[in-house]
């Protein structure tokens, strides 16, 4: 999922649960509960308790947000905390997880840029069997980690005609489908990692604090005490697979702490990429805001500028990134070739990084191409006017980025991997799906 709010929960109806229901309006932190074999073994366990409450100080300043959104803000950053200090007093009296016993198999992270064609290319490279990507119960109910043949995943779409579904359930799968393997966002969160976009319109601090890609250690030394643990339970045959948008903001932390990290970045016009990643913004931060208000223009437009900056932000740190790294095992893909050959696409990963293939995962993306269609959880529509955007300022500002990754040209030049990889694919192998970013 590319969730650009930090309370991607099932929020529905909160009076269809409870007669009479008690909405939460402020967030209560404590690391009392925080073994001292996990205090004295993570020493970033403060900064973790430090961000959570930073970005509570911060949202809840807002007087914007509705009493249901405050509750759900209050019982998502709650939740993440406990999960944290779950995991961490967990692998504390478990340090046989974290030992060279249970080695890390490579790991790959999907990390193009939000609206880039990320969600359908992780769901195939998924069904690798010979690969593991996290399902969402593995990050939201972490502890005690469990081995996939031992895990649920009844979490998926409802039918769209329900009435019991909410708009924002409806508008949110709409603009990003559920599907059963998640990203690892979901462990960022639970580090404090809570994207800004909910501070008050005035405020800067959080965004600042966000944004700032010098200061992000403690987060991936959880992130990877997070994986170690699923590793020890459960390690795949061949490799990790990882995905989130989130990690662009902070490329050369992930690098430091998984220096052998191959990663796969998505490329699609901007012009596309843009209104699709402020639509999706808009989708999941509904239920923050009244859209009643007589002034709620504000809160519309809030998102839009921030949601905008988000997308600036990453497509700007993947130009510098690129540039500090030339030589970085990186595998770039076109948006256009994902959706309109998506089978020969993987192929083509898995050639550049000598991966295993094998009929069995590519029955099984065949398979998935046909259940998972554009449009079954929903459709969203967007246009550059409606956020007063144009294509010729898209194309002026993002000259440099389009120049890297967009001019086909350029890049057959010195990629010859489109000619290697089809093999005379047979018919199956490109057939052309609607897109589903």
């Amino acid at each position: 999922m590319e969730t650009e709010t930090e309370c991607d929960i099932v929020a529905g109806n909160v009076s269809s649960t409870l007669p009479n229901p008690v909405l939460r309006e402020d967030v209560v932190l404590c690391d009392d509960d925080l073994s001292a074999e996990a205090k004295s073994q993570f020493n970033f366990h403060s900064e973790i308790l430090q961000a959570f409450q930073l970005n509570a100080r911060l949202v809840l300043a807002n007087d914007r947000l509705t009493p249901i959104g405050r509750h759900l803000f209050c019982t998502s950053v709650e939740q993440n905390y406990k999960n944290c200090k779950d995991v961490l007093n967990y692998v504390a009296s478990h340090s046989e997880s974290q030992t060279e016993a249970h080695p890390m198999p490579p790991l790959f992270v999907l990390c193009g840029a939000a609206r880039t064609g990320t969600t359908l290319l992780y769901n195939l490279l998924a069904c690798d069997p010979a690969c593991r990507a996290p399902l969402l119960k593995d990050m939201t109910n972490p502890v005690p980690p469990l081995a996939r043949s031992n895990s649920t995943t009844n979490m998926l779409a409802q039918n769209l005609n329900d009435p019991i579904l909410s708009d924002y359930e409806r508008d949110k799968k709409a603009s990003h489908p559920c599907y059963k393997y998640e990203e690892d966002v979901n462990i960022l969160y639970q580090s404090g990692l809570l994207v800004p976009h909910l501070e008050p319109p005035e405020s800067t601090e959080l965004a600042t604090w966000f944004y700032n890609d010098t200061n992000k250690d403690f987060v991936y030394k959880y992130h990877k005490t997070f994986m170690k643990m699923m590793n020890s339970v459960d390690a795949p045959q061949s490799h990790w697979l990882l995905k989130t948008p989130y990690h662009i903001f902070n490329l050369d932390t992930l690098l430091h702490h998984y220096p052998s990290v191959s990663l796969i970045m998505t490329h699609r016009q901007l012009h596309d990429v843009l209104p699709s990643s402020v639509r999706l913004g808009l989708a999941f931060a509904s239920i923050y805001f009244d859209s009643n208000r007589h002034d709620a223009a504000i809160d519309k437009q809030t998102i839009v500028k921030r949601r905008l900056r988000a997308t600036d932000i990453q497509i700007n740190r993947i130009v510098k990134f690129r540039r500090a790294h030339p030589h970085a095992a990186v595998f770039d893909v076109l948006y256009d070739d994902l959706i309109t050959k998506p089978v020969d696409t993987v192929r083509c990963i898995y050639n550049h990084f000598g991966l295993k293939w094998s009929e069995e995962f590519e029955q099984a993306m065949i398979t998935w191409l046909r259940d998972n269609p554009q449009g079954k959880q929903g459709r969203n529509i967007y246009t550059l006017e409606e956020f007063e955007l144009t294509h010729d300022a898209i194309e002026r500002k993002y000259e440099e980025y389009n120049r890297m990754f967009l001019n086909r040209e350029d890049i057959l030049k010195t990629d010859d991997r489109a000619t290697k990889s089809a093999n005379s694919s047979p018919d199956h192998m490109n057939t052309v799906v609607d897109s589903i970013e």
